[in-house]
């Protein structure tokens, strides 16, 4: 296992070498980060390029954390969707299912102890929520780009490993993690928000943040939500 060291933290990877024409990064679903180059790549260009990527890979680290110690699914445990925190109640039933309360979310369950079925059931109730909020928020801040999308941009929501969004503006095209379910509107709108500069500009340059302040001018206090700061 290698390792660098980047703003007092530790960041290990694992590097495999194979004839691959360029350096991969990929994190799994238990938060191992592999990185993947050819042999003839220096190990001093390889944790560069760890380091380049340092943010992000801390980023999707910390949020596979926050899930595994948010998401024990416990009875009178705390779940949170669109921000708000809500007690789960778990019951015997004879089918699986979930009822939102004002203040309780209740999953039915064939069997309570069945920590698979659980998950399931909350990875359901995430993608029914993004499927009727998210399309709302890509029309809702569709209108300071009309001149740049000619049309609103196709939505896909999937369940993203290392990014909260992306965006492919050839193809007029935003995808959304489900997980941003967990969080309010406003965090929800600045990912939104983030995307849509993208199809202005394809970097992060000072051009880019600079739009980004103009059309979501709270965007830091969101991006350290959604960072864990």
């Amino acid at each position: 296992m290698e390792s660098i060291e980047f703003n007092e933290r530790k960041i290990e990877y694992s590097l495999i070498r194979k004839n691959v024409k360029n350096i991969n990064l990929r994190i799994k679903r238990d938060g191992l980060v592999v990185v993947s180059a050819s042999p003839i790549v220096p190990k001093g260009i390889i944790d560069s390029f760890v380091s380049d990527n340092a943010e992000k890979i801390l980023s999707a680290i910390d949020r596979i954390e926050l899930q595994k110690s948010a998401n024990t699914f416990e009875n009178g445990s705390t779940i949170k969707l669109l921000g708000k925190s809500y007690r789960l109640v778990l019951e015997e039933s004879s089918i699986n299912s979930c009822f939102i309360g004002e203040d309780d979310i209740t999953f039915y369950l064939k069997d309570v102890d069945n920590s698979e079925i659980k998950q399931n059931i909350y990875n359901t109730l995430l993608k029914n929520t993004a499927s009727v909020v998210f399309p709302r928020l890509i029309e809702e801040c569709y209108q300071p780009f009309k001149n740049i999308c000619k049309t609103t941009p196709i939505l896909k929501i999937k369940d993203l490993k290392s990014q909260w969004g992306n965006c492919y503006h050839k193809r007029n095209l935003i995808t959304l993690n489900l997980c941003l379910s967990v969080y309010d509107l406003n965090v929800i709108k600045s990912v939104v928000y983030h995307e849509y500069c993208h199809f202005v500009y394809q970097n992060h340059s000072k051009d880019f943040y600079n739009l980004l302040s103009k059309v979501c001018p709270y965007w830091k206090e969101c991006d350290k939500i959604l960072k864990n700061k």
